[in-house]
């Protein structure tokens, strides 16, 4: 089969350009199992010698399933890497809403976001002198962060329950997964492999990556998990793999149309919001005018 799949031609778009990855120098919901990673251990009790005590039953730094309300856990995992896209991300604690910019291939430039605005308000380009903006933006910087959306499939080495009892592995064989991943270390690590396949002509696609959970700490003593990734084996292009590609790319642009249907209806209200501001100030100067 072609390295150039055919939903390529149909799109008038290179695989490389579908995919998220750059042919040129430099860096490079539809119910969908999503990965996540564990950043705080989860504790079971045994038994020993007639007393029990809490122990680690899943580290810090293993991989989530999450697959509708089932959640599987795995130290390690073997993905094939379809697409890939960039966005800014927010949480918002007062809304407890998670606010997106649109999904790209590059986050050089001016993104539309949920709120009604562009880039969730952070300023686009390099900032050469952080220490010379205001305190507002640099609230707006730090808490805007970049994420990294991986779409592919995935297989768990080692399936485990929330109590650690292995499960069956063929059930979670090259399963469609979306991951959001925002740790530099992580992203660091995984592009690392990325830029090896690139350099051998290779797009992720055509290898297996393995992702590992290592455990980190912050100076609080707080731990977290972060990815350390490895290249896996070659992989030849299926016929499948077609479908699985469409399938993502439709999950991609059906995710920015709903960011840009907030976009516009926040836009739309924010815009009125002003335009009422504006007629209430000329009826209020009117009336002024009118009283002397």
């Amino acid at each position: 089969m072609s390295n150039e799949l055919s939903i390529a031609n149909e799109r008038g778009q290179s695989m490389a350009e579908l995919m998220g990855v750059s042919t040129s120098g430099g860096e490079s919901t539809p119910s969908i199992s999503r990965m996540g990673m564990l950043h705080q251990a989860i504790m079971g009790v045994e038994t020993l010698e007639g007393k029990t005590r809490k122990t680690e039953v899943i580290p810090v730094g293993a991989f989530i399933l999450n697959r509708g309300d089932e959640k599987i856990y795995s130290n390690g995992v073997t993905m094939r890497i379809f697409a890939q896209r960039q966005q800014w991300q927010r949480w918002n604690s007062e809304t407890e809403e998670m606010e997106k910019s649109v999904l790209a291939n590059s986050l050089n430039g001016d993104m539309k976001d949920s709120i009604g605005g562009f880039n969730l308000g952070r300023p686009s380009g390099w900032i050469e002198d952080f220490a010379a903006l205001d305190d507002i933006t640099k609230q707006i910087i730090r808490s805007v962060k970049r994420v990294n959306v991986y779409y592919g499939t995935v297989t768990l080495d080692d399936p485990i329950n929330e109590k650690g009892e292995s499960l069956d592995k063929s059930s979670y064989k090259d399963v469609p997964f979306v991951m959001d991943v925002k740790n530099r270390d992580s992203l660091k690590s995984i592009n690392g492999v990325l830029s090896v396949l690139k350099r051998k002509n290779l797009l992720p696609i055509m290898s297996t990556v393995k992702f590992m959970g290592v455990e980190d700490s912050i100076p609080t003593g707080a731990k977290f998990g972060k990815i350390k990734a490895a290249s896996g084996d070659r992989v030849d292009l299926a016929e499948g793999d077609n479908e699985m590609l469409k399938d993502f790319i439709e999950l991609i642009e059906y995710s920015n149309g709903k960011i840009l249907d907030l976009y516009h209806d926040r836009l739309d209200k924010s815009m009125s919001a002003d335009d009422e501001s504006v007629v209430s100030d000329i009826i209020n100067n009117d009336f002024v005018e009118v009283g002397q």
